[in-house]
C-alpha cells in the first residue's frame, strides 16, 4: 500500500469517527435534557420500586425484562 492510499484511509477512518463522536456527542446531551425534566421524587420512587421489585423477582427475571424493553424501546420512540 503507497502512502497516498494509507493516508486517504487513515482520513476516512477519522472522518467515520468523528461522524460518530458527533452523534455520540448528540444522543447524550440529549439524554442528560431529559433526564434533568425528570422530577427528582419520580426518579427516586422508580428506583425504589425496581429495588423491591428485584428483590422480589430476582435478578434475571429482571435482567431479562430489561433487555426485551430496550430491544423494543427504539420502535416506542418513533411512534
Amino acid at each position: 500500500m503507497t502512502r497516498k492510499a494509507m493516508s486517504c484511509e487513515i482520513q476516512s477512518v477519522n472522518q467515520r469517527l468523528n461522524l460518530h463522536q458527533a452523534k455520540f456527542k448528540l444522543t447524550a446531551g440529549q439524554s442528560t435534557a431529559a433526564f434533568q425534566k425528570l422530577n427528582p421524587y419520580l426518579i427516586i420512587g422508580v428506583g425504589f420500586f425496581v429495588g423491591v421489585v428485584t428483590n422480589i423477582v430476582g435478578w434475571r427475571k429482571v435482567y431479562t425484562f430489561s433487555s426485551v424493553g430496550f430491544s423494543l424501546y427504539p420502535f416506542l420512540i418513533n411512534k
